[in-house]
Protein backbone atom coordinates (compact mmCIF):
# COMPACT_ATOMS: atom_id res chain seq x y z
CA UNK A 1 0.00 0.00 0.00
CA UNK A 2 1.15 3.28 -1.03
CA UNK A 3 2.20 5.33 2.19
CA UNK A 4 2.61 9.29 1.66
CA UNK A 5 6.23 10.19 1.68
CA UNK A 6 7.06 13.28 3.98
CA UNK A 7 10.29 15.01 4.29
CA UNK A 8 12.53 17.07 7.30
CA UNK A 9 12.22 20.67 6.98
CA UNK A 10 15.16 22.54 7.01
CA UNK A 11 15.91 24.32 10.21
CA UNK A 12 15.30 27.59 10.15
CA UNK A 13 18.04 30.37 11.17
CA UNK A 14 15.86 31.26 14.43
CA UNK A 15 16.00 27.40 15.14
CA UNK A 16 19.59 26.85 14.71
CA UNK A 17 20.54 30.27 16.91
CA UNK A 18 18.26 29.04 19.62
CA UNK A 19 19.82 25.67 19.32
CA UNK A 20 23.04 27.02 19.48
CA UNK A 21 21.98 29.17 22.47
CA UNK A 22 20.96 25.75 24.98
CA UNK A 23 24.14 24.37 24.27
CA UNK A 24 26.34 27.99 25.14
CA UNK A 25 23.95 28.03 28.38
CA UNK A 26 25.10 24.46 29.03
CA UNK A 27 28.55 25.17 28.60
CA UNK A 28 28.38 28.52 30.44
CA UNK A 29 26.81 26.47 33.70
CA UNK A 30 29.43 24.02 33.33
CA UNK A 31 31.88 26.94 33.28
CA UNK A 32 30.47 28.24 37.03
CA UNK A 33 30.62 24.93 38.58
CA UNK A 34 34.00 25.04 37.23
CA UNK A 35 34.65 28.19 39.06
CA UNK A 36 32.55 27.57 41.99
CA UNK A 37 35.23 25.02 42.89
CA UNK A 38 38.56 27.27 41.78
CA UNK A 39 37.59 30.09 44.25
CA UNK A 40 36.59 27.76 47.47
CA UNK A 41 40.03 26.24 46.62
CA UNK A 42 41.58 29.76 46.72
CA UNK A 43 39.21 30.98 49.27
CA UNK A 44 36.99 33.40 47.62
CA UNK A 45 34.08 32.35 49.33
CA UNK A 46 31.82 34.61 48.01
CA UNK A 47 33.24 34.57 44.61
CA UNK A 48 32.21 30.92 44.83
CA UNK A 49 28.70 31.89 46.10
CA UNK A 50 28.10 33.93 43.17
CA UNK A 51 28.85 30.78 40.57
CA UNK A 52 26.22 28.95 42.64
CA UNK A 53 23.61 31.37 42.20
CA UNK A 54 25.13 31.49 38.76
CA UNK A 55 24.54 27.67 38.05
CA UNK A 56 21.37 27.94 39.28
CA UNK A 57 20.51 30.65 37.14
CA UNK A 58 21.58 28.95 34.01
CA UNK A 59 19.53 25.71 35.25
CA UNK A 60 16.37 27.87 34.92
CA UNK A 61 17.18 29.50 31.91
CA UNK A 62 17.94 26.42 29.97
CA UNK A 63 14.04 25.22 30.99
CA UNK A 64 12.77 28.19 29.33
CA UNK A 65 14.67 27.65 26.26
CA UNK A 66 12.96 24.48 26.45
CA UNK A 67 9.87 26.37 26.67
CA UNK A 68 10.87 28.91 24.05
CA UNK A 69 10.31 31.40 26.46
CA UNK A 70 13.16 33.24 24.67
CA UNK A 71 12.90 36.74 26.16
CA UNK A 72 12.73 35.98 29.16
CA UNK A 73 15.74 33.60 29.40
CA UNK A 74 17.83 36.55 27.19
CA UNK A 75 17.48 38.57 29.37
CA UNK A 76 18.58 36.50 32.53
CA UNK A 77 21.24 35.18 30.70
CA UNK A 78 22.56 39.01 30.36
CA UNK A 79 21.96 40.21 34.03
CA UNK A 80 23.89 36.74 34.72
CA UNK A 81 26.84 37.90 32.88
CA UNK A 82 26.97 41.19 33.50
CA UNK A 83 26.68 40.76 37.08
CA UNK A 84 29.05 38.00 37.63
CA UNK A 85 32.05 39.97 34.82
CA UNK A 86 31.12 43.35 37.08
CA UNK A 87 31.01 42.06 40.16
CA UNK A 88 34.38 39.67 39.78
CA UNK A 89 36.25 42.18 37.72
CA UNK A 90 35.48 45.18 40.68
CA UNK A 91 36.41 42.72 44.04
CA UNK A 92 39.31 40.88 42.43
CA UNK A 93 40.58 43.11 39.47
CA UNK A 94 40.50 43.59 35.98
CA UNK A 95 43.44 41.16 35.35
CA UNK A 96 41.11 38.04 36.75
CA UNK A 97 39.90 38.29 32.97
CA UNK A 98 36.04 39.00 33.72
CA UNK A 99 35.64 40.93 31.66
CA UNK A 100 36.38 38.61 28.67
CA UNK A 101 32.61 36.72 29.19
CA UNK A 102 31.65 39.79 28.10
CA UNK A 103 33.11 39.67 24.58
CA UNK A 104 30.69 36.45 24.20
CA UNK A 105 27.70 38.96 23.71
CA UNK A 106 29.04 40.25 20.33
CA UNK A 107 28.37 37.15 17.97
CA UNK A 108 24.90 36.67 20.44
CA UNK A 109 24.14 40.16 19.37
CA UNK A 110 25.09 40.05 15.53
CA UNK A 111 23.32 36.84 14.73
CA UNK A 112 20.44 37.06 17.07
CA UNK A 113 19.14 40.44 16.80
CA UNK A 114 17.54 42.30 14.09
CA UNK A 115 19.87 44.57 12.62
CA UNK A 116 18.39 47.92 13.41
CA UNK A 117 19.36 47.06 17.21
CA UNK A 118 22.73 45.21 16.50
CA UNK A 119 24.34 47.72 16.14
CA UNK A 120 22.89 49.91 19.05
CA UNK A 121 23.06 47.24 21.34
CA UNK A 122 27.05 46.13 20.66
CA UNK A 123 27.60 50.23 21.38
CA UNK A 124 25.83 49.48 24.51
CA UNK A 125 27.78 46.46 25.38
CA UNK A 126 31.64 48.51 24.86
CA UNK A 127 30.30 51.17 26.89
CA UNK A 128 29.98 48.75 29.82
CA UNK A 129 32.82 47.24 29.12
CA UNK A 130 34.49 50.74 28.99
CA UNK A 131 32.92 51.79 32.16
CA UNK A 132 34.03 48.40 33.98
CA UNK A 133 37.43 48.93 32.90
CA UNK A 134 37.76 52.61 34.23
CA UNK A 135 35.61 51.83 37.11
CA UNK A 136 38.39 48.81 37.80
CA UNK A 137 41.31 51.10 37.18
CA UNK A 138 39.95 53.66 39.63
CA UNK A 139 39.09 52.02 42.52
CA UNK A 140 41.27 48.64 41.98
CA UNK A 141 40.69 45.06 43.67
CA UNK A 142 38.22 45.52 46.74
CA UNK A 143 39.51 41.91 47.89
CA UNK A 144 42.39 41.60 45.79
CA UNK A 145 43.92 37.82 46.05
CA UNK A 146 47.43 36.89 45.74
CA UNK A 147 49.16 37.69 42.59
CA UNK A 148 49.58 33.61 41.52
CA UNK A 149 46.02 33.05 42.84
CA UNK A 150 45.11 35.88 40.44
CA UNK A 151 47.29 34.41 37.44
CA UNK A 152 45.11 31.35 37.82
CA UNK A 153 41.92 32.75 37.96
CA UNK A 154 42.92 34.41 34.54
CA UNK A 155 44.34 31.42 32.90
CA UNK A 156 41.30 29.64 33.83
CA UNK A 157 39.01 32.47 32.62
CA UNK A 158 40.92 32.94 29.18
CA UNK A 159 40.65 28.26 28.62
CA UNK A 160 37.08 29.18 29.07
CA UNK A 161 36.49 32.02 26.48
CA UNK A 162 38.67 30.13 24.47
CA UNK A 163 36.38 26.70 24.90
CA UNK A 164 33.29 29.04 24.56
CA UNK A 165 33.86 30.61 21.40
CA UNK A 166 35.83 27.34 19.94
CA UNK A 167 32.15 25.49 20.96
CA UNK A 168 30.09 29.12 18.82
CA UNK A 169 32.15 28.52 16.07
CA UNK A 170 32.50 24.74 15.75
CA UNK A 171 28.51 24.64 15.87
CA UNK A 172 28.28 27.34 13.20
CA UNK A 173 30.40 25.75 11.41
CA UNK A 174 28.74 22.31 11.53
CA UNK A 175 25.38 24.28 10.57
CA UNK A 176 26.58 25.91 7.51
CA UNK A 177 28.39 22.78 6.19
CA UNK A 178 24.23 20.92 6.82
CA UNK A 179 23.41 24.33 5.11
CA UNK A 180 24.82 23.89 1.81
CA UNK A 181 24.38 20.21 1.67
CA UNK A 182 20.64 21.03 1.47
CA UNK A 183 21.10 23.95 -0.61
CA UNK A 184 23.37 21.33 -3.17
CA UNK A 185 20.69 18.30 -2.29
CA UNK A 186 17.93 21.37 -3.76
CA UNK A 187 19.41 22.19 -6.81
CA UNK A 188 20.67 18.67 -7.72
CA UNK A 189 18.09 16.64 -6.37
CA UNK A 190 13.33 15.98 -7.37
CA UNK A 191 12.37 16.43 -3.59
CA UNK A 192 9.47 14.16 -4.96
CA UNK A 193 11.89 11.06 -5.63
CA UNK A 194 14.83 12.04 -4.25
CA UNK A 195 16.26 11.35 -7.66
CA UNK A 196 18.59 13.77 -9.80
CA UNK A 197 16.91 15.88 -11.80
CA UNK A 198 17.58 16.63 -15.32
CA UNK A 199 20.48 18.94 -15.07
CA UNK A 200 22.43 16.65 -12.40
CA UNK A 201 21.68 14.34 -14.97
CA UNK A 202 23.59 16.05 -17.53
CA UNK A 203 26.60 16.41 -15.33
CA UNK A 204 26.69 12.96 -13.90
CA UNK A 205 26.35 11.65 -17.42
CA UNK A 206 29.00 13.86 -19.12
CA UNK A 207 31.60 12.81 -16.98
CA UNK A 208 30.43 9.46 -17.21
CA UNK A 209 30.74 9.48 -20.53
CA UNK A 210 33.83 10.99 -20.82
CA UNK A 211 35.14 7.75 -18.77
CA UNK A 212 33.64 5.27 -20.74
CA UNK A 213 34.94 7.02 -23.89
CA UNK A 214 38.94 6.43 -22.34
CA UNK A 215 38.51 2.99 -21.51
CA UNK A 216 35.98 2.21 -24.53
CA UNK A 217 33.51 0.34 -23.23
CA UNK A 218 30.15 0.94 -24.32
CA UNK A 219 27.21 2.45 -22.81
CA UNK A 220 23.51 2.59 -23.13
CA UNK A 221 20.36 5.11 -22.04
CA UNK A 222 17.08 3.69 -20.97
CA UNK A 223 14.24 5.79 -21.19
CA UNK A 224 10.66 4.81 -18.70
CA UNK A 225 7.24 6.43 -18.57
CA UNK A 226 4.61 5.23 -16.40
CA UNK A 227 1.26 4.05 -18.20
CA UNK A 228 -1.37 5.85 -18.26
CA UNK A 229 -0.24 8.30 -15.39
CA UNK A 230 -2.93 11.10 -16.31
CA UNK A 231 -5.39 8.60 -15.74
CA UNK A 232 -4.34 7.91 -12.04
CA UNK A 233 -3.94 11.57 -11.51
CA UNK A 234 -7.90 12.30 -12.68
CA UNK A 235 -9.18 9.38 -11.11
CA UNK A 236 -7.35 9.22 -8.09
CA UNK A 237 -6.51 12.80 -7.48
CA UNK A 238 -2.56 14.38 -7.88
CA UNK A 239 -1.55 13.40 -4.02
CA UNK A 240 -1.96 9.48 -5.47
CA UNK A 241 -0.21 10.11 -8.53
CA UNK A 242 2.76 11.75 -6.37
CA UNK A 243 2.87 8.22 -4.23
CA UNK A 244 3.11 6.66 -7.15
CA UNK A 245 6.11 8.36 -9.28
CA UNK A 246 7.82 7.88 -5.80
CA UNK A 247 6.81 4.37 -5.61
CA UNK A 248 8.24 3.60 -9.18
CA UNK A 249 11.35 5.68 -8.75
CA UNK A 250 12.13 3.68 -5.64
CA UNK A 251 11.33 -0.01 -7.33
CA UNK A 252 14.04 1.55 -10.46
CA UNK A 253 16.57 2.53 -8.34
CA UNK A 254 16.33 -0.70 -6.26
CA UNK A 255 16.72 -2.49 -9.37
CA UNK A 256 19.83 -0.96 -10.93
CA UNK A 257 23.91 -1.19 -9.79
CA UNK A 258 25.95 0.80 -8.04
CA UNK A 259 27.30 3.81 -10.72
CA UNK A 260 24.25 3.62 -12.99
CA UNK A 261 23.01 6.68 -13.22
CA UNK A 262 18.66 7.14 -12.09
CA UNK A 263 17.07 10.75 -13.04
CA UNK A 264 13.63 12.14 -13.34
CA UNK A 265 13.62 13.04 -16.27
CA UNK A 266 10.11 15.35 -16.29
CA UNK A 267 6.72 14.82 -15.56
CA UNK A 268 6.58 10.29 -15.18
CA UNK A 269 9.27 9.84 -17.19
CA UNK A 270 12.96 8.49 -16.05
CA UNK A 271 15.99 8.00 -17.75
CA UNK A 272 18.65 6.12 -17.05
CA UNK A 273 22.67 5.76 -17.75
CA UNK A 274 24.10 2.05 -17.82
CA UNK A 275 28.21 2.70 -17.96
CA UNK A 276 29.91 -0.31 -19.54
CA UNK A 277 26.78 -1.76 -20.65
CA UNK A 278 26.26 -3.50 -24.03
CA UNK A 279 22.58 -2.87 -25.65
CA UNK A 280 21.34 -6.58 -25.09
CA UNK A 281 22.01 -6.37 -21.43
CA UNK A 282 21.03 -3.05 -21.03
CA UNK A 283 17.61 -4.41 -22.60
CA UNK A 284 17.53 -7.26 -20.68
CA UNK A 285 18.26 -5.07 -17.10
CA UNK A 286 15.22 -3.24 -18.25
CA UNK A 287 12.93 -6.03 -18.66
CA UNK A 288 13.80 -6.61 -14.89
CA UNK A 289 12.90 -2.79 -14.14
CA UNK A 290 9.43 -3.46 -15.82
CA UNK A 291 8.47 -6.41 -13.91
CA UNK A 292 9.62 -4.97 -10.81
CA UNK A 293 7.12 -1.83 -11.34
CA UNK A 294 4.33 -4.14 -12.75
CA UNK A 295 4.40 -5.95 -9.07
CA UNK A 296 4.15 -3.29 -7.16
CA UNK A 297 1.53 -3.88 -4.42
CA UNK A 298 -0.09 -0.52 -4.93
CA UNK A 299 -3.09 0.22 -3.32
CA UNK A 300 -5.40 3.80 -3.12
CA UNK A 301 -8.08 4.00 -0.73
CA UNK A 302 -8.25 0.27 -0.20
CA UNK A 303 -8.30 -0.20 -3.84
CA UNK A 304 -5.66 -2.17 -5.53
CA UNK A 305 -3.89 0.26 -8.07
CA UNK A 306 -1.78 -1.57 -11.11
CA UNK A 307 1.05 0.64 -12.35
CA UNK A 308 2.93 0.04 -15.59
CA UNK A 309 5.69 1.76 -16.84
CA UNK A 310 6.51 1.48 -21.12
CA UNK A 311 10.51 1.82 -21.40
CA UNK A 312 13.17 2.23 -24.56
CA UNK A 313 16.35 1.30 -24.99
CA UNK A 314 19.00 2.75 -27.13
CA UNK A 315 22.80 2.72 -27.40
CA UNK A 316 25.03 6.22 -26.72
CA UNK A 317 27.55 6.01 -29.76
CA UNK A 318 31.25 6.12 -29.31
CA UNK A 319 31.30 9.88 -29.73
CA UNK A 320 29.05 9.51 -26.14
CA UNK A 321 26.17 11.76 -28.13
CA UNK A 322 23.73 11.71 -25.20
CA UNK A 323 21.17 14.40 -26.90
CA UNK A 324 21.74 12.03 -30.38
CA UNK A 325 20.95 8.70 -27.47
CA UNK A 326 17.93 10.46 -25.90
CA UNK A 327 15.98 11.01 -28.88
CA UNK A 328 16.88 7.30 -29.94
CA UNK A 329 15.63 6.13 -26.64
CA UNK A 330 12.14 8.44 -26.95
CA UNK A 331 12.02 6.88 -30.17
CA UNK A 332 11.66 3.51 -28.87
CA UNK A 333 9.76 4.45 -25.65
CA UNK A 334 7.09 5.57 -28.59
CA UNK A 335 6.97 2.80 -29.72
CA UNK A 336 7.06 1.17 -26.79
CA UNK A 337 3.59 2.78 -26.18
CA UNK A 338 2.18 2.25 -30.03
CA UNK A 339 2.56 -1.59 -29.63
CA UNK A 340 0.38 -1.70 -26.18
CA UNK A 341 2.26 -0.34 -23.19
CA UNK A 342 4.18 -2.26 -20.48
CA UNK A 343 6.34 -3.37 -22.52
CA UNK A 344 10.69 -2.39 -23.94
CA UNK A 345 11.83 -1.84 -27.16
CA UNK A 346 15.50 -1.41 -28.10
CA UNK A 347 16.12 1.54 -30.46
CA UNK A 348 18.48 0.06 -33.33
CA UNK A 349 22.30 0.16 -32.49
Amino acid sequence: MLEPGSMPSPRTAAAVYWAMMRRIVVGAAAIDAIGLVLFAAVGAPFLALLNVGSVCIYAFVYGLLRQRRNRLAVALIWLEVLVHAGIGSLLIGWDSGFHLFLLMFIPAIVVGTPRRWAATMVVVLLLFYLGLQWACAALGALSPLPPWTLQLVQSVNVAMIFALFYTMAAYYRATVIKAERRLFAAATTDALTGLVNRSQFHALAQAELARQRRIGSPTALVLADIDHFKRINDTHGHEAGDQVLAQVASALRQGLREGDVLARWGGEEFLILLPSTALERAAALAERLRLAVAALPLAVGGQPLSVTVSLGVAPVDAEGELQAATASADLALYASKRDGRNRVTTAAA
